[in-house]
């Protein structure tokens, strides 16, 4: 029969040196996986920040743009079909006021004006009912949208970040 020749002494130095790596490979695995949590965590903050930045980009697209009629009443037409709480306000260069399709618009004072040029406030003090559902069709109205006339647009923010008004002036 064979005999172990190594010491009890060194047999227990092994052992310990064995919990001793084992409890530091422990300890390192739970600190990358912490990491990896408030990695997880701000990356997942800063997803729902751009989508929510993002989600009207399809309105956004309009501010500071210079577009052409048709498509400012096509904007209008899916506005008021799909019953978005949103106004859009057209100046043609014949009428002196903006009109109002789908909501009325309110303009705010721009005494607290933020960085888009817009006082921020809840989105009921801005928007009205009284505004028209229908398009001028009749080419000597001052309100009549020309199809290959140029706007440019402006967009209206309320407290929340969200789009209530596009402003659209013929240039």
């Amino acid at each position: 029969m064979k005999t172990n020749n190594m010491a009890d002494a060194t047999k227990v130095l092994i052992l310990v040196a064995t919990v001793i790596v084992v409890c530091v490979l422990c300890a390192v695995g739970f600190k990358m996986v912490n990491e990896g949590k408030s990695s997880v965590n701000a990356s997942t903050n800063n997803f729902n920040n751009m989508t929510s930045q993002y989600s009207d980009i399809d309105l956004a697209i309009y501010d500071g743009a210079n577009v052409q009629g048709s498509e400012v009443t096509n904007l209008i037409r899916n506005a008021i079909e799909s019953k978005d709480y949103l106004s859009i306000r057209v100046k043609t260069k014949a009428a002196k006021n903006y009109k109002d399709y789908n909501y009325e618009f309110v303009e705010p004072d721009n005494s607290g004006a933020g960085s888009s040029g817009i006082k921020y406030a809840l989105l009921d003090d801005y928007i009205g009912t009284d505004a028209d559902s229908q398009l001028e069709s009749d080419k000597a109205e001052k309100e009549y949208i020309n199809p290959s006339a140029q706007f440019a647009g402006k967009v209206y923010k309320d407290a929340n970040g969200i789009i209530i008004c596009i402003e659209f002036t013929q240039i």
